[in-house]
């Protein structure tokens, strides 16, 4: 076997070490973003609901929060929502974690996480698919093989 080698550009070098860039990188960012932003929601207002009881509430909340986000809307969950119900179900999500956060009294967080809420919801059904399915990488390009299959 031979091996041949090519000079690779600048762009293609960061593609190989796995950059992002562009869009698909702020669409990453974003529903990063939206989903930390929604775990602390929902840990803020337990804790704002049960004061008491503050530490246990936010426990509680966030296990049950993680556990629906990472069995219908993760994109490895088993039983991931079809396509055109994944961003409007992530969007009522997330608004209801800016509704929790009005009711907590953080009225600036709360308008912040709605607005980019919605914006990720046009964002994601102006482009066809969500944020996690978006390009791996520049080249658009997705992982192949029994890796990629989780086998």
């Amino acid at each position: 076997m031979t091996e041949q080698k090519t000079q690779a550009g600048p762009d293609e070098e960061k593609a190989a070490v796995g950059g992002r860039r562009g869009p698909a990188a702020v669409r990453q960012i974003l529903a990063f973003g939206l989903e930390t932003a929604l775990l602390f929601a929902v840990a803020y207002s337990a804790i704002a609901a049960f004061p008491g009881h503050g530490a246990l509430a936010a426990i509680a909340a966030l296990a049950v929060t993680v556990g629906l986000w990472s069995f219908f809307m993760a994109p490895r969950a088993k039983l991931r929502l079809p396509w055109p119900l994944l961003p409007v179900v992530a969007a009522c999500a997330f608004l209801a974690g800016a509704a929790a956060l009005t009711f907590s009294g953080l009225l600036p967080a709360a308008l912040i996480l709605a607005a980019a809420a919605a914006a990720n919801l046009v964002w994601d059904l102006a482009s066809g698919h969500p944020a996690a399915g978006a390009a791996i990488s520049s080249t658009g390009s997705r992982p192949t093989g029994r890796r990629a299959a989780g086998r």
